[in-house]
């Protein structure tokens, strides 16, 4: 028995020391393993909020999700309501390069191609980017790792490592619309709690925080709340996930254009 104990203990400094050396690629690594799922739904509430007239929109929508046997995501956002946005829809295939993406607009009834220059425009009056809708392509960034620092999420404390984000190569600093992202990541966990986004002067113009986070099955975590505070735009975007289902069977189909222009996405 003494014997368990003492390798028990051990191993525990040793994975302790182990999570202390790893890089922030690493990191990103092990996130995107332990998080990952074969297919995903979800239903939400997205209130949007001028802070400084202090209005607000209420919207609802929904995402799918699935992941290709070659490990490439599909996903693709639509809203439900109010009626003026009902059917609008993002589609996003990612690819060994460069992701495509697709906007559907039910006036037009047309999928309109996002050039890879526009990704760094916001969606339908979001604070969200189509950049942001995208899969984290961990070879298109460095990520450095700057230091550890607890963070309150849901009334606990959480060590976290505080990960740089930086465009790894000309194409992507193109295309993006930050100069980089200031990830906190939690060491327990691997969940993403806080983002910080910098413009390309390296100005911060917004933070994204999550809460509700809650354990699926595993090592699976899920945020029900996501917030997303633009201070460069005095506007502020919060997701409250109302329904979410994982690895279920889900058709190939719905993440084609002709689901889309079937209607079926909003059925």
């Amino acid at each position: 028995m003494k014997k368990w104990i003492l390798f028990a203990l051990t191993a525990t400094v040793a994975a302790g020391l182990y999570a202390e050396e790893m890089t922030g690629r690493q990191v990103m690594e092990t996130q995107e393993d332990r998080q990952s799922v074969d297919s995903e739904y979800g239903e939400e509430i997205m209130l949007l909020k001028d802070t400084k007239s202090g209005s607000q929109e209420k919207r609802l929508a929904r995402r799918y999700g699935k992941d290709t046997p070659e490990g490439l995501s599909r996903s693709l956002f639509a809203f439900l309501s109010p009626a003026d946005i009902a059917g609008t829809a993002v589609l996003t295939w990612e690819q060994e390069t460069e992701d495509d993406q697709w906007l559907y607009m039910p006036a037009t009834k047309k999928m309109q191609r996002i050039a890879s220059g526009s990704k760094k425009n916001y969606f339908m009056g979001t604070d969200f980017t189509y950049e942001d809708m995208e899969p984290e392509d961990i070879d298109n960034f460095n990520y450095t790792i700057l230091r550890t620092e607890a963070l309150s999420v849901d009334g606990a404390d959480h060590a976290c490592w505080v990960i740089e984000a930086v465009p790894a190569n000309d194409e992507k600093k193109r295309e993006s619309g930050y100069s980089k992202r200031m990830l906190w990541i939690d060491k327990e966990r691997y969940v993403t709690l806080k983002v910080q986004f910098f413009d390309r002067r390296s100005r911060l113009i917004k933070i994204q925080t999550v809460a509700a986070v809650e354990n699926l099955f595993g090592t699976v975590w899920r945020a029900k709340k996501t917030f997303m505070d633009n201070t460069s735009k005095d506007h502020q975007t919060l997701s409250l996930v109302t329904t979410r289902r994982v690895n279920e069977s889900m058709d190939d189909e719905t993440f084609t254009e002709r689901f889309i222009l079937n209607g079926k996405h909003v059925q």
